[in-house]
């Protein structure tokens, strides 16, 4: 009899290196049948007792003697083959679940990926140091709506923090840590990218109020670096509002998500590159403003603006 195995369940985590496989195996349970016994015993008996008691002498046995005592086993076993055909054994089914670990211990990419996963983070990290040192060394710190331009500095910082740091995690998460559990990857994504949000609007409230409380009020909205920060801020929020709708809320259908799919992976990225190239533009428009004709002198200053520009570029260009 032919034995079929049926391939229940390959589960296999998203972003993970560990792969399930439920096997149903069809086990027989064979039908042996009875064997026959025949142990004759000889015995001495003497006279009429013997002619009385003794039974009829039982047939002739081929088998040998057992052990050298006296007593003979005859076994009388009938064809296993033809008692299967006769009476086909029930079929027991049992599970057997296999776990075997995938490609990614000892793919190449794999490996290559992970060192360039831990230098995007330290790229970021760098960042946000070097952002900060710029704004406590030379901009004179961060300060509130008391003091306008000081207040400002915040938003530099914050938008480094929020539109480039986690903005660009999150992104990475599902490739980064894609040995986690899918629903949990799902909140992460979700967890960075409101963080980000939350940074992003102190951000512009900032630099607002810079303008708009100075003693000489500033125009608002007026440079290229604001419409392609506006821009990337706007397709941020609406990537978030539709990602969040799509995904996390429970009742779309999956056909839409897997449709809406695709735009939600273009878009997050034009948004995250129209954010890198916003902070370049911003970066060097505030070098000039506060340096002026000693920018092309290239001072300490104008290295460190320079520095992290560079920074923003070889982050993006990881993420």
């Amino acid at each position: 009899m032919a034995a079929k195995t049926d391939v229940e369940k390959n589960v296999s985590t998203e972003n993970s290196n560990i792969s399930m496989m439920t096997v149903e195996i069809p086990v027989i349970t064979p039908v042996v049948p009875s064997e026959t016994m025949t142990i004759t015993t000889n015995t001495t008996t003497t006279g009429a007792d013997a002619m009385a008691s003794s039974p009829p002498p039982p047939p002739p046995s081929t088998a040998p003697p057992s052990n050298g005592t006296g007593d003979e086993v005859d076994f009388k076993k009938m064809d296993i083959n033809d008692q299967l055909q006769q009476n086909p054994p029930p079929m027991v089914t049992t599970t057997v679940t296999i776990i075997t670990k995938g490609k990614m211990d000892t793919d190449p990419a794999m490996a290559n990926f992970k060192v360039l996963y831990v230098l995007t983070q330290l790229c970021g990290l760098t960042m946000i140091v070097l952002m900060g040192s710029w704004i406590g060394v030379h901009m004179g710190g961060l300060g509130g709506t008391g003091n306008p331009s000081l207040e400002f500095n915040w938003h530099p910082l914050l938008m480094t923090i929020g539109l480039i740091f986690l903005y660009g995690n999150a992104i990475l998460v599902y490739r980064g840590l894609r040995t986690l559990r899918k629903k949990t990857l799902k909140l992460t994504h979700a967890a960075l990218h409101m963080g980000a949000f939350i940074l992003t609007v102190i951000a512009l409230k900032t630099v607002f109020d810079s303008h708009n409380l100075a003693k000489d009020p500033i125009p608002n909205m007026y440079s290229l670096h604001s419409w392609l920060g506006l821009s990337a801020v706007l397709i941020f929020s609406l990537q978030y509002v539709i990602g969040f709708t799509a995904y996390l809320v429970p009742g779309a259908k999956e056909s839409f998500r897997a449709a809406l799919m695709p735009l939600h992976v273009y878009f997050g990225l034009f948004g995250f590159v129209l954010a890198v190239a916003s902070a370049c533009m911003g970066i060097t428009e505030k070098a000039i403003f506060s340096l002026g004709s000693a920018y092309s002198t290239l001072p300490s200053s104008a290295v460190m603006v320079n520095l992290c520009g560079v920074l923003f570029v070889v982050f993006g260009g990881l993420v």
